[in-house]
């Protein structure tokens, strides 16, 4: 997705063995991240947030950070949603939770699915780990991680087996 330089819009990307990676920001928050596989055509319009961004991403992929300390104001989220993202950000670390359980973890013991249209709807994948949520027999399911492919496309599955590969590596937990 291309996103035009505004006065009210930043934006900063990096290149990981994911493919491209853009911080959307406004002057403040973080509001939304894009992938892509290939560089966008126009150049950064970076501001102090967008930067910081990368910069955090930059040390997560080498394995030196662990929870993201951002301001976000993820873009298109109601309440619940924004709910469901801080319950998101609990998630420890390298470790996975069936969508049930963390539909539990939100107060909410019977809304799986809406523990599936969080993780789907999430603007900032990464930042709020949507990676580590599975289904209840412990596969993948489906990632959106802020591709512009569908959920079920298996570069957006792949993503997520990175990433919680990429977790575990770092934490030790798997060879």
């Amino acid at each position: 997705m291309k996103t035009p330089p505004t006065d009210d819009k930043f934006f900063s990307t990096i290149s990981t063995e994911l493919g491209w990676i853009r911080a959307i920001v406004t002057h403040a928050a973080l509001i939304r991240l894009d992938w892509q596989q290939s560089r966008w055509p126009d150049e950064d319009h970076p501001n102090d947030v967008s930067r910081e961004t990368i910069t955090q991403l930059t040390a997560y992929f080498a394995g030196r950070l662990r929870r993201f300390e951002l301001p976000t104001a993820p873009v298109n989220t109601t309440t619940a949603a924004r709910h469901w993202l801080s319950v998101m950000a609990t998630i420890p670390y390298a470790e996975t939770v069936s969508y049930g359980e963390f539909a539990i973890m939100a107060g909410m013991p019977k809304a799986a699915r809406a523990a599936g249209t969080a993780c789907a709807t999430n603007p900032l994948p990464i930042i709020y780990p949507c990676h580590r949520v599975l289904r209840a027999n412990g596969s993948l399911g489906h990632y959106g991680g802020g591709s512009q492919l569908p959920p079920h496309h298996r570069d957006n599955i792949a993503r997520k087996a990175f990433l919680i590969h990429h977790e575990q590596q770092m934490a030790g937990l798997s060879a």
